[in-house]
C-alpha cells in the first residue's frame, strides 16, 4: 500500500548516495542552502505581529513556497496540505476544523469557520476568491475564537494574507501548465508613485478540462485584485483595496449508484471507475457559476501609547447553481437550482498596544449589516414521486446585523518570570429578519398554483470570552492552557406558517479546552508542537429533508411537499489533539511529521420534524468528515549549487483512517419508518510529490508537480438524493481530486 512514497523516498536518497559515492558528479554544488535552523514565521492570527512559536494558540502556516511546492492553486485544495481542514464542495462549501463545521446546501446558514481575506470578515464562502493568486501567507487557527473573531467561529479562522504595496519596483509572472488541459496564472506588478504612494496589481486564474468521462467537473475562475498604499510617514497608512472574481464550474454529483469504495446499504449494486462521470445529463444543463465584487480601506495610525486600525470592508456576490440531477427511462426527470445575491459591509476599529510591550492587549468594536436573497427551484418532471410537471419555489429575503464590542489582555505575573495570565470577552448583539414564500405551480406554464407567505425576526445578546495561562519554560518552550467560549448565529428557515415549531433554528455554543506546547530543540533544528482540546457542544444544527405527512396531521396545504429546514440536535463532544514535528536533520534533509487524533460523537442527537415519523435516532454515532487519525509524514533535501542556484525536492502523504462521508440526516425517500444511511469512506493515503529548481541571479523559479499519485478515489461529500416512484434512490455525491500533475515557470523581478 506504500509502495508509492517508499520508491519516491528511495529516488531522492540515490541522489544523495551518487555524490557521495562519485564526488565529481556534484563538484558545483556548494555550502548548504541553509544555515542549519529552523525558519521563524510571523502570524497575525491574534491581531497583532507575532512570532508563530511564541503565540499561546494551535496555528498552522502556509507560506507561499508552500503552496508553490504543492502545486496548490484553490481553496479546495488546502485540505491536502492542512490534515485538521476539510471542505466539502456542494452548493456551498463545508469548511470544517478539527471535524467541527456546518453541512448546508446554502448561505442562508452560517458557517463554523470564519474567514477572513486581510482581516475582512467574510459572511459566507461563496465571497472567497475561486483561485488563490499573489499570498503571503495562509493562517489556520484551531478551535473556537469568540473574543477576537466573534460568532462563527466555533471551529476556527481561516485568514487569507495577500501581498501588500512596497515602495520598489517589483513583482512576478508565473505560468502553469498541467493534465486535464489544467493552465493556471498568478502574477503581480508593483510601482511606486511617489515617496509616498505605492500600487500593486495582481492576477491568478485556473481552468482544467472535466475530471469525468461525461464532460463533468471541469473548472474556469479567474480573479483580479489591485491594493493602493499611502503612506505619508512612518506613523501613518492607508490602504485601500479592490478585487473581483469569477468562476464557471460544470458539475452534476448525483447518480445511482455506489461511491467507489464506499460501504453502505442505500444504492445500487453497481459502481462505476473513478471518475468516469456522475450523470447521464447534458453538461450544458449543469453548471455553477460565481461573480464576486469586493472592496477594502485599512487606516493604521501610530499614536504613541497604541496602535490604532480601522477595517471598513464591502463584498457582493451573484451566485447560481443549476443542475438536473435524474432522469428516468432515458428522460429528463428533475431539475435543481440555487440562487443566491448577497450584499455584506463591516467596520471594525480597534486599539493594541505597541509591540514589545510587557502588558499586550486589543480593544474594539465590530459592525457589520448583510441583505441576502436566495431562491431555491425544484422542476419535476415525468415519473416523480411528487406527480409530473410541477415545481416548487422557495424565494427568501434576509436582512442580517451584528454589532460587539470585546478585548483581549495578556498580562506578566509579578515574581514568576514567564508566566502570564490572558483573559478576554466579547459582547455581541444580532439581529435577522426573514421574509419569503412557499410557492408551487405548473411546470408547464410556469403559473403559481399556491403561494405561501412566511416571516420571522430574531434577536440575540451574547457574551463569550476566554481565561488562559501560558508559561515560558525556557525562551524556546512554551506551555498554555485556554478555556473559552463561542456561538454560531440561529437563523430563520422558509417554511409553511404550519411548521410554526421548526421556523426558528437556534444558535449553537460551545465550551472548550485546550492545553498545548510550542518547543525548539537543538538549537533551533528541532520544532515540536503539541495540543489537546476538549469541546462541550449544544445545539447542532443540521440541513434536513422534510416531507410532512397528511396522515399525521399536515394541512392539505403542504402535504406531501418537500422543504429544507435546518434544525438543532442537542449535544455532542469533539476531543482530540494534534502533534506537529520538523526536524532540521542536516542542512540539507528536514523531516516533517503530523499526527491528528479525532474522537468526535454526537451523544445525543434526536431530531424531531412536525408531521412526520421521528427519524432514526443518531445519538452516540461519529461526526461525518472527522477521521479518527490523519498522519502526515513529509521529507525534503535541498541541493545548491556554487552559483547559488538551489533544487528543493520535497514528498508528503497523508494516511487517513476511515471516516463517515454521509453530510445529511434523514432518508428522504418517505416510508412509515424512515432509514438512516451510513456511507463510510475506507481508509487511504495520498501522496504528493515535487521538485523546485530556483536560479539566484536571474529570479527564476521551475516547480514540477504530482498530486494523489496513487490515484485514490476519495468521497468529498454524499448524501441521499431525490427519488423515484420505484423508491430506487439517486445519490448526491462528489469525489476529491484525481491523480493531477504539472508543471509551473515563475519569473520574479
Amino acid at each position: 500500500m506504500y509502495k508509492s512514497q517508499f520508491r519516491t523516498k528511495i529516488a531522492g536518497c540515490s541522489l544523495i548516495a551518487l555524490c557521495t559515492a562519485l564526488p565529481p558528479v556534484c563538484a558545483a554544488w556548494a555550502a548548504p542552502p541553509t544555515s542549519g535552523v529552523l525558519q521563524e514565521v510571523v502570524i497575525t492570527a491574534e491581531k497583532r505581529t507575532e512570532n508563530v512559536q511564541k503565540a499561546a494558540i494551535a496555528v498552522d502556516v502556509l507560506r507561499p513556497q508552500d503552496l508553490r511546492k504543492a502545486g496548490v492553486t484553490n481553496v479546495l485544495q488546502l485540505q491536502d496540505v492542512l490534515p485538521a481542514v476539510k471542505i466539502v464542495t456542494a452548493a456551498v462549501n463545508n469548511f470544517s476544523i478539527r471535524g467541527l463545521g456546518t453541512a448546508v446546501n446554502t448561505s442562508q446558514a452560517d458557517s463554523a469557520v470564519a474567514l477572513s481575506v486581510d482581516g475582512i470578515y467574510l459572511s459566507h464562502p461563496n465571497g472567497l476568491s475561486p483561485v488563490m493568486y499573489d499570498m503571503a501567507r495562509v493562517e489556520v487557527v484551531l478551535g473556537p475564537q469568540g473574543t477576537l473573531y466573534g460568532r462563527n467561529s466555533n471551529a476556527g479562522v481561516i485568514n487569507f494574507i495577500t501581498n501588500d504595496p512596497v515602495f520598489k519596483y517589483g513583482g512576478h509572472a508565473q505560468v502553469g501548465f498541467g493534465n486535464y488541459g489544467a493552465v493556471t496564472s498568478d502574477s503581480a506588478i508593483n510601482i511606486p508613485l511617489s515617496d509616498v504612494l505605492a500600487v500593486r496589481i495582481a492576477e491568478g486564474s485556473e481552468r482544467h478540462n472535466a475530471y469525468d468521462s461525461d464532460g463533468q467537473n471541469s473548472k474556469d475562475a479567474v480573479g483580479g485584485r489591485m491594493k493602493i498604499l499611502y503612506k505619508p510617514n512612518s506613523d501613518f497608512d492607508a490602504l485601500l483595496s479592490v478585487d473581483a472574481i469569477h468562476s464557471l464550474w460544470h458539475w452534476d454529483p448525483y447518480d445511482g449508484v455506489c461511491p467507489p469504495g464506499s460501504f453502505n446499504v442505500a444504492c445500487g449494486a453497481g459502481r462505476k471507475p473513478n471518475w468516469s462521470g456522475f450523470s447521464p445529463g447534458p453538461i450544458t444543463a449543469d453548471h455553477t457559476q460565481n461573480d464576486g465584487f469586493g472592496t477594502s480601506l485599512k487606516l493604521e495610525d501610530n499614536l504613541g501609547w497604541a496602535n490604532l486600525i480601522s477595517l471598513t470592508g464591502y463584498r457582493t456576490y451573484n451566485y447560481l447553481s443549476t443542475n438536473q440531477p435524474q432522469t428516468e427511462n432515458g428522460m429528463l426527470s428533475q431539475t435543481f437550482n440555487v440562487y443566491e445575491a448577497d450584499r455584506f459591509v463591516t467596520q471594525e476599529v480597534r486599539l493594541s498596544s505597541e509591540a514589545g510591550s510587557k502588558i499586550t492587549w486589543v480593544g474594539g468594536v465590530y459592525y457589520s449589516h448583510e441583505d441576502q436573497r436566495n431562491a431555491t427551484r425544484f422542476d419535476y418532471y415525468q415519473g416523480n414521486f411528487v406527480g409530473a410537471n410541477i415545481f416548487q419555489n422557495f424565494p427568501i429575503t434576509i436582512e442580517s446585523q451584528s454589532e460587539a464590542v470585546f478585548g483581549d489582555v495578556t498580562v506578566p505575573v509579578p515574581l514568576i518570570d514567564g508566566l502570564r495570565l490572558r483573559a478576554g470577552v466579547r459582547y455581541t448583539h444580532e439581529t435577522k429578519d426573514a421574509n419569503g414564500f412557499n410557492e408551487s405551480g405548473t411546470l408547464s406554464t410556469r403559473v403559481v398554483d399556491s403561494s405561501t407567505p412566511t416571516q420571522g425576526s430574531e434577536s440575540i445578546w451574547r457574551a463569550t470570552w476566554k481565561a488562559g495561562v501560558d508559561y515560558d519554560v525556557t525562551p524556546n518552550n512554551l506551555l498554555y492552557f485556554t478555556a473559552s467560549t463561542g456561538f454560531k448565529s440561529g437563523g430563520l428557515n422558509n417554511v409553511p406558517a404550519a411548521a410554526d415549531s421548526i421556523l426558528h433554528y437556534a444558535p449553537e455554543f460551545i465550551t472548550a479546552e485546550e492545553i498545548g506546547s510550542k518547543n525548539r530543540f537543538f538549537d533551533n533544528r528541532l520544532q515540536l508542537n503539541l495540543a489537546a482540546f476538549n469541546y462541550s457542544y449544544r445545539n447542532y444544527q443540521t440541513f434536513v429533508f422534510w416531507r410532512p405527512d397528511a396522515g399525521l396531521g399536515a394541512p392539505s396545504s403542504i402535504a406531501g411537499g418537500t422543504f429544507f429546514p435546518f434544525v438543532n440536535s442537542q449535544k455532542a463532544t469533539f476531543r482530540g489533539g494534534e502533534l506537529d514535528a520538523n526536524w532540521r536533520i542536516t542542512p540539507y534533509d528536514k523531516l516533517g511529521l503530523s499526527f491528528n487524533y479525532l474522537d468526535d460523537v454526537y451523544n445525543v442527537f434526536n431530531l424531531v420534524l412536525p408531521y412526520s415519523p421521528p427519524p432514526p435516532s443518531l445519538s452516540n454515532t461519529q461526526v461525518p468528515q472527522a477521521p479518527r487519525t490523519t498522519f502526515t509524514p513529509q521529507f525534503e533535501h535541498d541541493f545548491s549549487f556554487t552559483n547559488g542556484d538551489a533544487l528543493a525536492f520535497n514528498v508528503e502523504s497523508q494516511i487517513v483512517s476511515s471516516q463517515i462521508a454521509q453530510g445529511s440526516y434523514t432518508d428522504n425517500v418517505y416510508s412509515a419508518t424512515p432509514r438512516s444511511y451510513t456511507y463510510r469512506q475506507p481508509a487511504y493515503h495520498k501522496t504528493d510529490v515535487s521538485l523546485t529548481y530556483t536560479t539566484a541571479e536571474s529570479g527564476w523559479t521551475f516547480n514540477a508537480y504530482i498530486r494523489n499519485i496513487e490515484n485514490v478515489a476519495v468521497i468529498n461529500r454524499v448524501s441521499d438524493g431525490y427519488p423515484q416512484m420505484n423508491s430506487y434512490p439517486y445519490l448526491n455525491y462528489a469525489l476529491d481530486d484525481p491523480r493531477t500533475f504539472g508543471f509551473t515557470v515563475r519569473k520574479d523581478f
